[in-house]
């Protein structure tokens, strides 16, 4: 504890050196400190979420945080100007995004970073440059691959502001771009990809950036032996060869017991079997308008698995609930596809006949009436017909058919 309060102590010295001329405010949580140039409030925000990354990436990698001699230290700037004055002061060029300065000293070593106006490339850079601040801070020289493949990999971690956590989400932005990789034969073979140095990886940053994600997502989710491989490489990096040239330690112990040219065509196969997003939904949605229903709900679950903040999937779910009469379950997707933003005519419209299924008729004339509010035109004559068999009360055992057309497709339709 001594040695982390007069590392924390040194690298206010240090600070105050850089940045004589900004007045910042400082936090500490967990193993980090938060230097800000705004208000407390938000270097507390700043020094927590850091923490809470630190918990999620040591989720995956187990290092002993007590080895951590000092704090690791975060500076942040108000906007991409004052981000930029502070780096031509202290490295003598600009950036354009977060970038991490690591010096022999960890005293010095700093994640620099400025607010964004998007929540979402914020937390994404946050996430990216985090990931490689907390493994240099336990590994010196890590393996290029695992360093940015796993920055990658951690970039769609969400921040939940109420409950103060990070929960990892899955990060396909480059699934698209890899695959298209393999199917024009570009990806490096394995063993390179483990070897490549930064410049190489710089010269091909089109190519690197993609298949190292892929690679550390592939060692992920495969079960077996090139599951154990990354484990074991993992533990590596715990133990006194982390401390050397682990790239080249793991490397050599790839090749030992992993080698043989399999790798290449499984980790292909494995790209080619992943489907995206906008795969799962297209599929599914061309199931649906099949009738096949089951399949259908299948596909749209597994997309929900890829973005749970897609509406599309919530809708079509809804649809699928209310075909099987499953009144209570299509009410719940429907609303739920309404709070991430579908279409709000067509998600009452949808409400309205679904409540009038389940012979809920005071739910049903409100979505009824909401729908004809927004798109007179689509729903007027319809709801008009639907009202006046409320205010009849007439039972019948058909029940009405609701809107087929997703809030992402304009049309006619329903």
């Amino acid at each position: 504890m001594k040695k982390f309060i007069v590392g924390l102590l040194m690298l206010g010295v240090i600070g105050s050196m850089a940045v004589a001329q900004t007045n910042f405010v400082s936090a500490t949580s967990g193993n980090y400190v938060a230097w800000v140039d705004g208000t407390q409030a938000e270097a507390d925000e700043l020094a927590l979420r850091m923490s809470r990354l630190f918990e999620l990436y040591n989720q995956y990698f187990m290092f002993d945080e007590s080895s951590l001699s000092v704090p690791l230290n975060v500076r942040g700037f108000r906007d991409i100007t004052a981000f930029n004055v502070y780096l031509q002061r202290v490295i003598g060029t600009t950036k354009d995004d977060f970038v991490y300065l690591h010096y022999p000293t960890a005293e010095r070593s700093e994640l620099v970073i400025f607010l964004k106006d998007d929540p979402a490339e914020f937390g994404a850079s946050l996430a990216h440059q985090g990931f490689v601040q907390f493994l240099k801070a336990f590994v010196p020289n890590p393996p290029l691959w695992m360093r940015e493949g796993f920055a990658v990999f951690f970039e769609q971690a969400a921040w939940d502001p109420l409950e103060r956590l990070y929960t990892y989400h899955e990060n396909q932005s480059w699934l698209e771009t890899v695959k298209l990789l393999a199917a024009e034969s570009k990806l490096f073979p394995v063993r390179t990809l483990m070897g490549l140095s930064s410049d190489e990886a710089r010269a091909s940053l089109d190519i690197f950036y993609p298949q190292a994600w892929a690679l550390v997502a592939f060692l992920m989710d495969t079960d077996g032996r090139y599951n154990r491989f990354l484990w074991d490489a993992i533990a590596m990096l715990r133990s006194e060869a982390g401390q050397g040239d682990a790239q080249a330690a793991v490397l050599a112990f790839y090749e030992r017991w992993y080698s043989g040219g399999a790798i290449d065509g499984d980790f292909v196969t494995h790209i080619n079997g992943q489907l995206t997003f906008a795969e799962y939904v297209t599929r599914g949605v061309e199931a649906y308008g099949a009738n096949k229903l089951d399949e259908a709900r299948d596909l749209f679950f597994s997309a929900l698995g890829k973005n749970d903040a897609n509406y599309i999937p919530y809708y079509y779910i809804g649809l699928i609930a209310y075909a099987d009469n499953d009144f209570p379950t299509a009410d719940l997707y429907y609303k739920a596809a309404l709070r991430l933003g579908s279409d709000q005519a067509i998600t009452n419209y949808a409400l309205g006949i679904n409540a009038f299924a389940a012979r809920n008729y005071d739910e049903a004339r409100a979505y009824l009436v909401e729908a004809s509010r927004l798109d007179p035109a689509r729903y007027q004559v319809k709801v008009a017909d639907l009202l006046n068999r409320l205010s009849d009360e007439v039972e019948t055992n058909s029940t009405p058919v609701p809107a087929t057309t997703t809030p992402a497709t304009t049309g006619s339709g329903s």
